[in-house]
């Protein structure tokens, strides 16, 4: 069985291919759903700020300011 045929009209199992096709786009429709609203969750997440190693939030705070 191919499965990139369109079942036969005549074929009496006709039914439960195309319900066997429905049910995989809506499979796929909720995946690509689920990995689309993945990515904006993960896009819209603050990136952490990074400390030098050793270095206190004071530490690091003092810095930024004596650069403005």
């Amino acid at each position: 069985m191919d499965l990139f045929t369109i079942p036969d009209s005549d074929d009496p199992g006709m039914g439960y291919a195309y319900l066997a096709m429905t049910l995989v786009f809506i499979a796929a429709s909720f995946s690509v759903h689920r990995f689309k609203k993945a990515n904006k969750k993960k896009a819209a997440r603050e990136e952490p700020e990074i400390y030098e190693m050793y270095e206190t939030k004071e530490e690091h705070e003092q810095k930024q300011n004596k650069d403005i």
